[in-house]
């Protein structure tokens, strides 16, 4: 009897490594259909990552990726990755509702942080995130944060030391988490509130930093794993008091709520029209969807989506920010041209509107060209959920569909001398001829990034008023080509070393 059952346990174990050995050869078969290096079995391409820093992460990408047009792949323990960096394939594929779902690469390590966010969510649940946040980022609700914004830059400028080298990504960093708190969470900053900005800034560096060590290091996917470790230990204690902030802000707002309507003033016209922040829209029981539905979230998922928005809104416009203005310092002609176009508009005003800096057009062609070269989201991802054809391969079940952002922005078919920063390309003219998918600074299609056109008045009105008191230098490090700047990125791009320049007061230059 016993060896009866040792033989079935045989056989079944046989017929289960056979049905394995199968899959895997016919994935295999379709993994290296597609271009791309060497592959090993099994391992792929994770020896490739094995000493991977933030130093050679993007050199090793290149090399893997080895600029095609067409698709391109690389794999990791059995993760087929497959790279589409044309824009005619982007376009397909973002029109595609069966290949809107993000990824497991990358996005699960956002998870850690916030599980029920946007950004990571997926399928119905994600349509009805995006439906209930839209109402918040309508450009009437926009142009009411143009006080804060015109605020938090002039305090920007005001934090700079003129006339010595310096790295600017902290006071950056300072200026986007400031105007996010005041436009998203509360209306004025109190003790508390000021106290945990700095916290919260050291959090977003731990952070980012974690999510490409764990992308291209296996052995840390697993969260038990991080978790044991000392980058680990030090997210998992201020993810704590990020979440104890959130979770204080999002009470005070329910509350005031809650008084509202004990005291009979929750039909007050006025308040709903007045009301200035994201956490309000969400907390509030008469808000609605972009589609006129009612909606009500816990305060879990508010603290979710509240912590995938100050992660994805300061990055990103420090990463845009601190790139434009790298650039502006080995620019002198379109920085000139940039301060110019500021003085004859704006002409010394410094209560900006909306409708001011929609006149600062050169402005926003130089940040789009700066995007275009050194995109804030050089990547993102999609994953395939079935077995599908796609431009001409099939890709298997479970595969990792990237956006090749950064190599669709220079791709010499719908960029002239891609690698030449010229902010003319976004001309009027030039943009009305250009691929719709060539350009996709904030994505595209559904999943487009709700936040652009706020990034977008951060950026303008910081800009405005720096050019306005400074003219910015550049430092003696090397570095004169916008295309070669040293470039290396986590939750966003970033310049390895930091952004170094000079900032010279104009009337002393005048002087």
């Amino acid at each position: 009897m016993a060896l009866v059952v040792v033989a079935l346990l045989v056989a079944v174990l046989v017929l289960a490594v056979q049905r394995l050995l199968r899959a895997y050869t016919r994935f295999r078969k379709m993994e290296l259909a597609i271009p791309g290096p060497p592959s090993l079995p099994v391992l792929g391409n994770a020896l490739d990552f094995l000493n991977v820093t933030e130093e050679n992460v993007w050199p090793i990408l290149r090399r893997l990726w080895g600029h095609r047009y067409e698709l391109s792949r690389f794999s990791m323990l059995g993760r087929l990755v497959v790279i589409v960096s044309d824009a005619d394939h982007i376009e397909k594929l973002m029109k595609r509702r069966d290949l809107q779902d993000k990824s497991r690469v990358f996005y699960e390590f956002l998870e850690y942080f916030s599980r029920r966010g946007l950004v990571t969510l997926n399928g119905a649940e994600w349509r009805s995130h995006r439906r209930a946040l839209q109402p918040a980022f309508h450009q009437d609700v926009l142009d009411r944060y143009m006080e804060v914004f015109t605020q938090e830059a002039a305090a920007f400028v005001g934090r700079l030391a003129p006339n010595q080298e310096q790295n600017v990504i902290d006071n950056l960093h300072n200026l986007t988490s400031r105007a996010f708190v005041r436009t998203t969470l509360v209306n004025e900053l109190d003790e508390k509130t000021e106290e945990a900005i700095p916290m919260i800034n050291y959090f977003l560096h731990e952070f980012g930093r974690s999510v490409n060590s764990r992308t291209f290091q296996p052995l840390l996917w697993p969260d038990t794993v991080f978790g044991m470790t000392q980058p680990g230990r030090v997210v998992r204690k201020l993810m704590t008091k990020v979440d104890a902030f959130s979770g204080r802000v999002i009470a005070q707002r329910r509350a005031e709520h809650v008084q509202r309507r004990v005291d009979g003033a929750d039909d007050d016209e006025d308040f709903i029209k007045q009301r200035r922040t994201l956490i309000d829209i969400l907390v509030d029981p008469k808000s609605k969807t972009s589609d006129g539905k009612l909606f009500e979230m816990s305060d879990g998922e508010i603290m979710d989506e509240v912590k995938i928005f100050l992660g994805a809104a300061v990055e990103t416009t420090v990463a845009a920010l601190g790139w434009t203005i790298k650039v502006l310092s080995v620019r002198p002609e379109v920085q000139e041209r940039l301060h110019a176009e500021v003085v004859e508009q704006l002409g010394g005003k410094e209560d900006l509107t909306s409708a001011d800096i929609n006149k600062l057009k050169y402005t926003e062609q130089v940040i789009k060209e700066t995007l275009r070269l050194l995109p804030s989201v050089p990547f993102t991802g999609r994953i395939i959920k079935e077995e599908t054809e796609f431009a001409g391969h099939t890709l298997p079940a479970d595969t990792t569909v990237v956006l090749n952002i950064l190599g669709c922005h220079r791709d010499p078919k719908h960029w002239p001398d891609p690698t030449r920063f010229d902010p003319d390309r976004f001309s009027a003219e030039q943009c009305a001829k250009r691929h719709p998918y060539a350009f996709l600074p904030f994505s595209a299609g559904m999943r487009n990034c709700i936040g652009g056109r706020y990034a977008m008045m951060v950026m303008k009105t910081t800009l405005a008023a720096l050019v306005s008191r400074y003219r910015v230098d550049p430092v003696a490090d090397g570095h004169t080509e916008p295309v070669d700047f040293p470039y290396t990125f986590d939750v966003s791009s970033r310049m390895l070393g930091g952004v170094r320049v000079v900032f010279t007061p104009r009337a002393s230059r005048a002087a």
